[in-house]
């Protein structure tokens, strides 16, 4: 991996991270309630698909608009790799250094959202019960799961990345006349 390529993927990534981060400290200010919004979580998903393809873009029109299959997808998933990692970091220090009780109203929130939805869709008090059951087994703040639930999201920046590689490079032709 060239110098240049690694620089790039530093400075975006740390500035991709940094943008997340600033989500979620605003979002932690607004209260539960708006961390569950579903309008920040498509707003920080909109951000985690623009930036990475708009710098990648940018690194090829820097490369004198060429970019190998290779250095697109390194590019891309490189950033996204490095910025949820600083997000992560975050977040497990907010969630179990700075605040563990907002994780618990943050869950808290969640189970009334999900029982008004789910009563309004007509199910039963039993089934109601199942989910809120299920949601508080799985649902966890904890460093480990937080770290789990990063390398999860690698497959998808990895799958992600391939997928704006292909779209991107612009190979160098090897015979130019």
């Amino acid at each position: 991996m060239s110098e240049l390529l690694k620089q790039h993927i530093f400075k975006n990534g740390l500035n991709l991270g940094a943008i997340l981060v600033f989500i979620t400290i605003s979002t932690y200010l607004g209260g539960p309630e708006l961390v569950t919004n579903y309008t920040v979580s498509f707003g920080s998903l909109l951000v985690m698909i623009v930036f990475p393809i708009y710098h990648t873009r940018k690194f090829r029109i820097q490369s004198n608009g060429f970019i190998s299959f290779k250095q697109a997808f390194t590019s891309c998933t490189g950033i996204l790799i490095a910025a949820g990692f600083i997000n992560v970091a975050a977040s497990i220090l907010l969630y179990n250094v700075i605040d563990p009780a907002f994780a618990i109203e943050m869950l808290d929130v969640v189970i009334n959202k999900m029982v008004s939805q789910l009563e309004s869709l007509g199910m039963n008090e039993s089934q109601i019960e199942e989910s809120i059951k299920a949601l508080e087994e799985s649902s966890s703040f904890d460093p480990i799961s937080l770290f789990k639930g990063y390398l999860f999201s690698i497959i998808f920046y990895t799958l992600f990345g391939l997928l704006v590689a292909a779209f991107t490079k612009n190979e160098n032709p090897e015979f130019s006349e």
